[in-house]
């Protein structure tokens, strides 16, 4: 007979609690109030007028969960406050219909509150984009870039032939890419605006022939709707607008008209003037309500909630500090309930770490992609196909697989 021990264990979420207490054996009709009890999670709402933040603290105490306020808000000296809820998700029941049923009319923040849950612990349902299925709950997928340019930061000039770009499109492909993004205008910091006909005489001979020789969705990077527009209309799949629908009023309806996929990026000012001492006053706070305005757009030009895929940004307005927290947070952003795609590959702020060029940062890439990977990256916009996909196929398995 062994001696007792003690250990802690990590119950990320309902499925995993369930498991556990599975394993010593709860009562099934006990079950899901106890594997409730065992996930806690930190919410934090924002910018909270006084009498609501005091109603919801003193709500909060009476299920026996807690909320921090800013100590002024005891002595009645401020009108706005931050909240952070800390509560397991049976507490979060209990005070959703205290909330609910309050006199103060604090339904609205309920309701927030409620499916700010349900998106985080929400699995995304699986999508089918240019007829290939994509699991975001069970796997992260590779996008390959091809950049028609002269002057991006990794890859410029590289692709500029017809034949070159076709040929680097298949081999990344065949090395396990699922999708391949086609950029014709530099977005490198300092980059130069070009006009939507010289993008689309870029973009468009290269377009043509892959929408027939591969067999994988293609993605146009673009801030321009006259060149999605155009881009669609001859078989893409995916607009991938670093200006987060912000910088072209045109596009989210050009996006919606088509049915086509998005991703939405957040960046601080334009390519020109992004990295130029960017600022922020709480940086995951400020990404995530850019990002939810990002969505709103969207949304309310008629673009599907499901064909909407989010990216953070990384080295878009950003310093090396907040490369590395948004990457070492990237979990937060579940909060939206989209899939995330992360595109760091041989960014900046790696070769800072390592103190190497653009073309000698594969081993920090892949050691982003991984982590990437294990905080629910869905997408990683990479350089390095080959070697990014054999990654996230490990990364995957580990974070899929549980011993039963």
């Amino acid at each position: 007979m062994k001696n007792y021990y003690t250990r802690v264990i990590n119950l990320e979420n309902l499925d995993e609690a369930k498991r556990e207490l599975q394993g010593i054996g709860v009562y099934d009709g006990e079950l899901r109030e106890m594997a409730e009890k065992s996930v806690f999670r930190n919410l934090k709402i924002k910018n909270l007028d006084s009498r609501s933040a005091n109603a919801i603290k003193q709500m909060t105490l009476s299920v026996g969960a807690d909320a921090s306020v800013a100590k002024e808000l005891g002595e009645l000296n401020i009108e706005m406050t931050d909240v952070v809820i800390s509560a397991n998700l049976s507490q979060y029941n209990r005070l959703y219909h205290k909330l609910f049923e309050s006199r103060m009319n604090l339904k609205r923040i309920a309701e927030e509150i409620k499916n700010v849950l349900i998106k985080y612990d929400t699995k995304i349902t699986p999508v089918v984009i240019g007829g290939k299925e994509f699991d975001f709950a069970k796997k992260s997928y590779v996008m390959g870039i091809l950049n028609i340019t002269p002057d991006s930061f990794s890859d410029g000039g590289k692709n500029t032939s017809l034949e070159e770009a076709v040929k680097n499109a298949k081999k990344m492909v065949k090395h396990g890419a699922h999708i391949i993004d086609i950029g014709g205008e530099s977005s490198r910091p300092g980059a130069e605006y070009i006009p939507a006909n010289k993008e689309l005489d870029r973009i468009l001979p290269v377009l043509e022939r892959l929408v027939k020789e591969i067999d994988v969705p293609i993605s146009i990077d673009t801030y321009k709707s006259e060149v999605a527009k155009e881009c669609l209309k001859k078989g893409a799949h995916i607009i991938n607008d670093i200006s987060g629908l912000r910088s072209d009023s045109e596009m989210a309806k050009v996006i919606s008209e088509s049915g086509a996929y998005c991703i939405l990026m957040h960046m601080q000012g334009t390519p020109k003037t992004m990295q130029v001492n960017p600022k922020y006053d709480d940086l995951i706070d400020d990404l995530i309500y850019e990002l939810k305005k990002s969505i709103d757009i969207g949304e309310k030009a008629g673009i599907e909630s499901q064909n909407i895929i989010l990216d953070p940004g990384i080295g878009f307005g950003k310093t090396f500090d907040h490369n590395l927290e948004i990457i070492n947070r990237l979990e937060e952003f579940k909060t939206l309930g989209k899939p995330i795609l992360v595109g760091a590959s041989r960014k900046k702020f790696i070769g800072d770490i390592l103190g190497s060029k653009v073309n000698e940062r594969l081993e920090g890439s892949l050691a982003v992609a991984a982590i990437s990977a294990s905080k629910g990256a869905s997408i990683l916009r990479v350089h390095d196909v080959k070697e990014t996909a054999k990654v996230l196929k490990v990364a995957d398995a580990i974070k899929n697989t549980r011993i039963k």
